[in-house]
């Protein structure tokens, strides 16, 4: 990647490129801001020990990088909420993947700890130092303790939110006689969340009395001294990412949230700012700047899911939302089922009907779609004349150049996909517009992850007649003269 893209900053190949609206001379991109329609300044630089542990390669950087998901899970404020897959790892060599069951969420827990129970998470930073060192350390007994007591400090003293909850517990602990007192951490609508504005002390209001659920109790944090149960901390706040991915965002850094923009100076109403549009902003590399979240290999991984399943779970709660707009009663199968079968119908069995229509990649509507459009040019051409298999290779020299140090095809997902999105098109280019089969009058694919998760595409391929393959002579000129 030499091209920088010219609004952003961000590397790409030319390959990567906009066609309609690039000169030669000056290549246009779309993937890393929309043309200049996503502008996100650049976040601080990190510490110079966090540098040190994400790039160097002696044995306590990269003792710190084979365990980064439980340092991060030790110092973070809240817990993460999800049933993880650890099927995919059982036996083999291979290197570990994040795989996730139903929905995916962040927890935030009460300031003391249950009965019986130690304290974790946010609970650590109302305690001593020391003390708080001694219980992340019972926790996870195969870290270094020198390494996780650097770390502990570093979060202390530069984090915002770690300095908002001994306040919080005093506070809290003065109006204990009060029933279901609480605090909110409620962010100022007045303040410009594009920046990286940092919370301060006063952000803090005491409720009192009541639960906090009278007004946007589901986009504010709610502090209790104990009991409450667990909250779930709303995707949409500017503080979901900073508080459990801290060795990401050491300095509190707000993320996404329902109220950024894009950047339309043309338009008196900008469009709001997808998750989508700002995570592709975030995952692209540009000079002068620390890939900080690029080089968290495992943890990476984890806040890729996490993140695109938050953006996955808004679409879908969207669509929930939405069920008039998109003509949600033409969709009469379900009703007709029903009424077919009402002698036996159990009730108890029915829920509300949700419709994901065809727009929905992967749901059962568009799969439906696609199934039949596939069925309909088999039936209709008769025959496949090629069958082909395309499977992405981590040593190709487009992933190998653009790793970090010490990194693998693994580490980097993103690098990966976006290279074989390349690799795709132009085998797509040379069989359908080139036509170094012959002339292409239909095909057909799909992409598949493998279990190591590399993707692959199985490519349907309908010659015209004058082209279809009748021998071996027709395979050696044609399909070999190609592959060579």
């Amino acid at each position: 990647m030499d091209i920088a893209c010219c609004h952003c900053g961000a590397l790409h190949w030319f390959e990567e490129r906009v066609v309609s609206r690039s000169r030669h001379e000056l290549p246009a991109f779309s993937l890393c801001c929309d043309h200049g329609q996503v502008s996100l300044p650049m976040p601080p630089d990190p510490p110079a020990f966090l540098k040190y542990l994400f790039s160097s390669s002696d044995l306590q950087a990269t003792e710190f990088r084979t365990h980064i998901r439980q340092y991060n899970a030790s110092l973070a404020f809240t817990s993460l909420g999800v049933a993880l897959d650890q099927s995919i790892n059982a036996g083999g060599r291979a290197q570990p993947i994040i795989r996730i069951h139903g929905e995916i969420c962040h927890h935030h827990g009460s300031l003391l700890p249950e009965d019986g129970r130690t304290p974790a998470y946010a609970q650590l930073y109302i305690y001593d130092p020391q003390y708080a060192l001694d219980q992340r350390m019972r926790r996870n007994t195969n870290l270094r303790r020198d390494t996780m007591e650097s770390l502990q400090q570093l979060i202390s003293t530069s984090h915002p939110y770690a300095g908002l909850y001994k306040p919080a517990y005093q506070i809290l602990t003065e109006y204990a006689h009060v029933p279901d007192v609480s605090i909110r951490l409620s962010l100022k609508p007045s303040r410009d969340l594009r920046r990286y504005n940092l919370p301060t002390a006063n952000e803090l209001a005491v409720i009192m009395p009541g639960d906090g659920s009278d007004v946007n109790a589901g986009r504010d944090i709610v502090l209790r001294l104990n009991g409450g149960g667990l909250q779930r901390i709303n995707d949409g706040h500017p503080a979901y990412a900073c508080l459990h991915y801290v060795l990401f965002h050491p300095h509190g850094e707000h993320g996404w949230h329902y109220n950024l923009r894009m950047n339309q100076l043309d338009r008196e109403n900008p469009r709001r700012l997808s998750q989508t549009d700002y995570y592709a902003y975030q995952l692209q590399m540009r000079r002068g700047q620390f890939p900080i979240i690029l080089r968290g290999g495992h943890l990476f991984q984890q806040w890729l899911v996490d993140m695109w399943a938050s953006a996955e779970q808004n679409r879908l709660n969207y669509l929930r939302l939405h069920q008039d707009d998109i003509r949600a009663s033409l969709y009469s199968g379900i009703v007709d089922a029903v009424h077919d079968h009402a002698e036996d119908l159990d009730f108890s069995n029915l829920g509300r009907r949700i419709i994901l229509p065809s727009s929905f990649t992967g749901g059962p509507c568009h799969m439906q779609q696609c199934t039949q459009d596939a069925l309909a040019l088999a039936h209709y051409f008769r025959k496949i004349d090629i069958f082909m298999t395309v499977t992405c290779n981590p040593q190709w020299k487009e992933i190998t150049r653009e790793l970090l140090p010490g990194q693998t095809a693994t580490d980097r997902p993103e690098l990966v996909a976006w290279v074989f999105e390349m690799k795709k098109k132009a085998i797509l280019k040379d069989v359908l517009k080139t036509g170094v089969f012959g002339r292409v009058v239909a095909h057909v694919y799909s992409i598949e992850f493998q279990k190591r998760g590399l993707p692959h595409m199985h490519l349907l391929i309908f010659l015209d007649d004058p082209y279809t393959l009748r021998s071996a002579a027709d395979i050696d000129t044609r399909c070999l003269l190609w592959l060579c």
